[in-house]
């Protein structure tokens, strides 16, 4: 296995589904089934990134479901449950300047416009209206995604970002 390969986790097994080796899967792209856009899946078995043949996948509107081979029966599914699932971050599409797919994201330090570090981004929450940076530092901060107005720069190089918020808030 390429040690040097970026990897990204996209989703997660979850539980069993059925008898005849199907096993649900949690999804962590938005919207959900973007997951399934995705070739080559790997699967952290054993604390190491591994290649799964994906026999079949379907979706109906509460589950995205897989039969991954080798896993053929509902017993050896379960041992699916809670396993990552990964791809090389060289799958991802190239985005238009000033887009970030949230991994990207994840990791950079946030500084107040004045120059003050509030934190490090976390995780990022989707609230409909607009994503939500979650900033933990000595205190947490739920920040707004909104270009321009709260998010004033991202610097990918320097893994920061400018915004316009108030220490204390």
């Amino acid at each position: 296995m390429d040690k040097t390969t970026d990897w990204v986790v996209v989703g997660r097994f979850g539980r069993p589904h059925g008898i005849k080796g199907l096993v649900t899967v949690i999804s962590f792209t938005e919207p959900k089934d973007n997951l399934l856009q995705y070739a080559r899946w790997h699967a952290k078995i054993k604390n190491q990134w591994q290649p799964i043949n994906l026999l079949q996948l379907e979706t109906n509107n509460k589950h995205i479901l897989a039969r991954v081979e080798g896993y053929d029966e509902r017993e050896s599914a379960a041992l699916l449950t809670n396993i990552d699932i990964a791809i090389d971050k060289a799958q991802f599409p190239a985005l238009k300047p000033g887009e970030y797919y949230w991994h990207e994201l994840e990791g950079m330090q946030v500084f107040t416009k004045q120059g003050d570090l509030l934190g490090t981004v976390t995780e990022i929450l989707p609230t409909g209206a607009n994503d939500v940076l979650v900033v933990v530092g000595e205190r947490r901060h739920l920040i707004p995604y909104l270009l321009d107005k709260v998010i004033l720069d991202i610097n990918n190089s320097r893994r920061e970002i400018t915004v316009d918020w108030d220490m204390d808030f």
